[in-house]
């Protein structure tokens, strides 16, 4: 199974790329039933069709092209693995989501410095979380990426799972295993940087 997950990354990253043609795939009981007997042809064909999504989440989390790209395989392997889960007719994307972005918090729990990512500074008080003024912030996509990649590590995480994952504190205070405290100090620190990014932007631009 790995030697075949390998294969899929060098079709992607080779001929994918130089060709760039589209499958036409659907999702349905005949195909669940051809991933679920090991059907490699069908199986490739799903990768293709998956592999945006999940990839499009990876790089949202890490910059390391090869831990993307570990995150992707592994999510995928757990797709096929757990494809009799699937129910054909619903949301194929929203289910290999969820998949993925469990894989991303997985990924980064098994960071040896996990637990010093997430300190932050004691002497912080309670007060200082209290809603700010929300602030004018339309990115186009792709400088929202770049800004996000400037955040620390930690921050990333949480911000990207409650602001655009739709994660709610407390889930990211059990998945993550951090206080409430820590989830908003998280998101204050995001909020202010980007701020910050946002307004040296616009003094460049103008």
């Amino acid at each position: 199974m790995f030697r075949f997950f390998a294969f899929c990354l060098f079709y992607l990253l080779f001929f994918h790329q130089k060709f760039r043609f589209t499958i036409l795939f659907q999702l349905n009981s005949d195909t669940v039933y051809a991933i679920k007997k090991g059907d490699r042809k069908i199986i490739l064909k799903l990768y293709h069709y998956t592999f945006q999504v999940l990839m499009g989440n990876a790089v949202r989390y890490t910059t390391d092209p090869e831990t993307q790209m570990q995150i992707v395989n592994n999510a995928f392997m757990k797709i096929v693995t757990n494809i009799e889960r699937f129910q054909p007719g619903t949301a194929y994307f929203s289910w290999a989501k969820q998949i993925v972005k469990r894989e991303i918090i997985d990924d980064f729990r098994k960071n040896k410095r996990y637990k010093e990512l997430f300190q932050y500074n004691d002497d912080y008080k309670s007060e200082s979380l209290i809603t700010e003024p929300e602030t004018d912030t339309t990115f186009e996509a792709e400088e929202l990426q770049l800004i996000l990649n400037t955040l620390p590590p930690a921050t990333k995480m949480v911000f990207n799972l409650y602001a655009i994952d739709g994660y709610t504190t407390a889930e990211i205070m059990e998945d993550l295993n951090i206080s409430y405290e820590t989830v908003k100090w998280h998101m204050k620190e995001a909020r202010k940087r980007l701020r910050t990014q946002l307004n040296t932007n616009q003094l460049k631009r103008s």
